[in-house]
C-alpha cells in the first residue's frame, strides 16, 4: 500500500501516527457504528476513519488544537485569518510577538500560526502551559495550502459525521458496547523496577505537561471499564524506549490483551544516537 493513499492534516505533531496508519488501521473495529478518538492530537486518525463509521468523535484536553480542527470544518475564515496572521519569513520578532500575544490570550489561530512558523512546526508547552517553542523560519506556504485543501476537501463531506469536544479523558463517556474506542495517549510513565508507576515519562513532548504519571492509572481503569462495556479499543504508544519500560503498557499485556509491534525505525527520524524503541498497539478484541 503506498503512504499517499491516506489524507495527511496541516498540523505538524509529535507522536502523528500517519506513518503508521497502513499498520494501526486495519486492527480496528469496523462493526460498531460509533468510533471514538480519545487524544486526536494532529487528527491523522480520526481523519482517515470517517466513512467507516455513523459517529467520529475527536477529543483533546488542549482546546485550541481541538479549535484548529473545528475551524477547519466549519469554513475558510481560519485559513484566511492564520495567513494573515504568520510574520513573513524572517521576523523572528514578529514570531516572538505573536506567541506572546497567544500566552496572554489564546486562540486556535493564534495556535496555529505559531504552530506554522516555530521550529520543526511542532507545538511545545512548558509545565505552565505556556507555549514556548521556539523560531522556525517559517510560515504558511505552498505545502501547508497543499495539504489544507486536501485535508478540506475530504473532512467537509463528513460534517455530519464528525463531533469535536474538548475534554480531560476521563469525562469522555463510554455508556455501552457500541464503540471502537483509539487511545493514543501521552507519553506513558515508567515501570518501576518493584512493578509500580514512575514519575518520570518514558519520553518526552511538548504536550506531556497536559498528561502527569498520575493519569496513567486513571488511564489504565478507563481502558479497562471500556473492556467491561464490550466496547473495543486499540492503544498504541511506546513500550520500551533506551532501556526503560512503559507502565500501562505492560500492565495491559500482562492482563491478557493481545499486542502486536508496529514496524517503524525511530533511528531514521531521531537525532541523539541510536535509540532502542519498541513501539506497539494493545487491543481486546
Amino acid at each position: 500500500m503506498m503512504e499517499n493513499k491516506y489524507i495527511n492534516t496541516p498540523m505538524n505533531y509529535t507522536g502523528s501516527k500517519f506513518k503508521l496508519l497502513e499498520q494501526i488501521l486495519p486492527e480496528f473495529d469496523y462493526t460498531k457504528p460509533y468510533f471514538v478518538d480519545l487524544f486526536t492530537g494532529g487528527g491523522s486518525v480520526y481523519t482517515n476513519v470517517l466513512d467507516k463509521f455513523e459517529k467520529v468523535v475527536s477529543n483533546d484536553i488542549i482546546s485550541d488544537l481541538v479549535g484548529i480542527h473545528k475551524g477547519l470544518l466549519e469554513g475558510d475564515d481560519i485559513i484566511n485569518e492564520v495567513k494573515e496572521l504568520c510574520p513573513e519569513k524572517g521576523d523572528k520578532e514578529g514570531f516572538l510577538k505573536l506567541r506572546e500575544s497567544y500566552n496572554t490570550s489564546k486562540t486556535p489561530v493564534k495556535l496555529w500560526a505559531l504552530m506554522l512558523c516555530c521550529q520543526n512546526n511542532l507545538m511545545r508547552f512548558n509545565q505552565k502551559f505556556i507555549f514556548n517553542q521556539t523560531y522556525g523560519d517559517r510560515r504558511f506556504n505552498d505545502s501547508t495550502q497543499k495539504k489544507v485543501t486536501e485535508y478540506t476537501n475530504h473532512i467537509r463531506k463528513y460534517s455530519n459525521v464528525i463531533q469535536y469536544t474538548s475534554k480531560n479523558f476521563k469525562d469522555i463517556v463510554i455508556p455501552n458496547n457500541k464503540f471502537m474506542v483509539y487511545i493514543d495517549p501521552p507519553y506513558g510513565a515508567i515501570k518501576n523496577e518493584d512493578g509500580s508507576i514512575g514519575k518520570k515519562a518514558i519520553s518526552e513532548a511538548g504536550y506531556n505537561c497536559y498528561f502527569s504519571y498520575k493519569d496513567d492509572l486513571e488511564l489504565y481503569n478507563y481502558v479497562k471499564n471500556v473492556d467491561k462495556t464490550g466496547s473495543s479499543f486499540v492503544l498504541s504508544g511506546v513500550l520500551s524506549h533506551n532501556g526503560l519500560t512503559c507502565w500501562i503498557l505492560d500492565k495491559l499485556i500482562q492482563d491478557g490483551f493481545k499486542y502486536k509491534i508496529l514496524d517503524y525505525d525511530y533511528n531514521k527520524v531521531s537525532r541523539v544516537g541510536k535509540k532502542e524503541t519498541i513501539e506497539i498497539i494493545i487491543k481486546n478484541f
